[in-house]
């Protein structure tokens, strides 16, 4: 039983529900049948089912029986509608059923995954057009393989995530990786990555700020080559801010990636990082103020699931060439991050972190590592704009880095000192 209060707050949720979803069904004009009244009185009866079962023992049977009442409306609806219409959409009538388990969970109390339930159905209902238009831009390949690659990055990887150890293990001697957090850094790497390059597809040269950004996230380097081999063709200010937004991306990716491993080495470099990234804002600023160009940015690296694979294989690479030169020389570890930062500075923002305990580093020592890996990546942006940049690109991206790293740098020195 419950008290008048409950009973008029679950109502009262519940039609709030269903009528969410009913909005926009109507609104959007995707239906000429079912409405704001017809999907709220549905999830009112998914709740109110909840309550009659409630009354006795008896009664437990009445949420099932009116569930398959409702997908039996849903199937006569569909029929008919098919029938008369010519209409073969599944949209509107699947949310008939699922109006009425939201109205369920609500009679079982759960008003948080009611909420969320209802306004994701509505996220994913209105995005219809743009989800239309996102997968007409994309290739057969690039389907296929994006389904190949979430195979892995949501199957595989999960499996073998689960059945790894724990604890660390050991390679050779004192060299150790730990499965679990070695597995978690090619996922969320794999993830960003694959998220990026869709919403790139997706706004192409639409927005050049912005598929800069998402480009970085892939590979910033690619990204920065792509704009230098463009900005012979035709000049235009939004070169520079490409950079900048590969640039940032790729400062915040590895800002990201060691808050994951440590949070204690990303309280050194947050200040470094966000002074970096603000450097490279305050340019984009000044561009927006200038006349520019129409243009757009050509990143013909193809997503595959090799892509994810790799970084795997970068970073193990980074994490044991960390090792080797810290058996040799510990001195020398800045040599090994600076070269894998020229390779994957994602890579050395993910490795240090893992292998700090293994090779006995203060929570200093590995922010200066990590910085450093960033710092060898943007040397190879300035390598990148010097040698295939136009001379007015790389005229103003270089000065740009530089200040941007002897920010970083100043900042740093500051903060551990």
């Amino acid at each position: 039983m419950v008290s008048n209060l409950i009973f008029l707050e679950q109502i009262a949720l519940s039609i709030a529900v269903g009528a969410l979803i009913g909005v926009e069904r109507e609104h959007t004009k995707h239906q000429i049948i079912t409405g704001v009244r017809t999907i709220a009185l549905i999830s009112l009866l998914g709740t109110l089912s909840v309550m009659i079962s409630d009354l006795s023992g008896n009664l437990t049977y009445v949420p099932y029986l009116c569930l398959l009442a409702v997908i039996g409306y849903t199937f006569l609806l569909y029929y008919f509608r098919a029938k008369k219409f010519e209409a073969l959409g599944l949209t509107t009538v699947l949310t008939l059923p699922l109006a009425f388990i939201l109205g369920v969970l609500i009679g079982f109390n759960l008003y948080m995954e009611a909420i969320s339930g209802a306004i994701l159905t509505t996220i994913i209902l209105l995005s219809r057009d743009y989800s239309h238009m996102f997968v007409k831009k994309l290739t057969d390949e690039e389907i296929a393989d994006a389904m190949l690659f979430a195979t892995i990055c949501f199957i595989i990887y999960p499996i073998a995530f689960v059945l790894s150890p724990a604890n660390p293990i050991s390679i050779h001697g004192t060299f150790s990786i730990n499965l679990q957090s070695f597995l978690l850094v090619v996922i969320v790497v794999s993830l960003i990555s694959f998220i990026s390059f869709l919403l790139m597809r997706f706004w192409g040269p639409k927005a050049f700020p912005i598929t800069g950004f998402l480009g970085g996230l892939i590979n910033s380097v690619a990204t920065v080559s792509s704009l230098a081999s463009k900005s012979k063709e035709r000049p235009s200010p939004l070169y520079v801010t490409g950079l900048a937004m590969a640039s940032s991306a790729m400062l915040l990716r590895n800002l990201f990636l060691v808050m994951l491993l440590s949070p204690q080495i990303f309280g050194l470099i947050l200040i470094p990082v966000v002074v970096m990234v603000l450097v490279f804002i305050f340019q984009i600023f000044i561009s927006s103020q200038s006349k520019v160009h129409k243009t757009e940015l050509i990143f013909k690296q193809p997503f595959s699931v090799v892509s994810g694979l790799r970084f795997g294989i970068e970073l193990f690479a980074v994490m044991l060439l960390v090792y080797v030169i810290s058996q040799f020389s510990p001195r020398s570890i800045g040599i090994a991050a600076f070269i894998g930062g020229l390779a994957s500075s994602a890579s050395v923002a993910a490795s240090i972190p893992s292998n700090q305990a293994s090779l006995g580093l203060s929570n200093i020592a590995c922010a200066y590592l990590i910085m450093i890996g960033c710092f060898a990546s943007l040397l190879a942006k300035i390598f990148t704009l010097i040698t295939g940049a136009s001379k007015e690109f790389s005229g103003r991206g270089v000065p740009l880095i530089v200040t941007s790293m002897l920010a970083g740098a100043l900042a740093l020195i500051i903060l551990v000192h």
